[in-house]
């Protein structure tokens, strides 16, 4: 169950829905066979994790799984800002 933002650092309790960002991460699938053994009908079952960002982490902040390290903090691009010209020249496109 979901108690609080999943920044380390903010220690918002999680209230609403409508605040802040809802993650759901897909973390593992596991394959079962399920059945009479000559049937052999194989299932597939998700195992699914919830993860909230409040509203202040959400706006600089975003969750990425990692099969190693699991689930990570990482801090979100920031759009290009600026004109087509300034953009070609900062990239090197003339």
């Amino acid at each position: 169950m979901l108690s609080q933002c999943a920044n380390p650092s903010c220690c918002k309790p999680f209230l609403k829905l409508r605040e802040g960002k809802l993650f759901l991460v897909e973390t593992d699938r596991i394959t079962k066979t399920a059945g009479p053994p000559f049937i052999r009908a194989k299932q597939t079952q998700r195992l699914v994790e919830h993860y909230w960002l409040c509203d202040e982490c959400a706006a600089t902040w975003t969750l990425i799984f990692d099969r190693e390290r699991g689930i990570a903090l990482v801090p979100l691009r920031k759009p290009a800002t600026g004109s087509a010209n300034e953009i070609a020249a900062r990239s090197g496109v003339a």
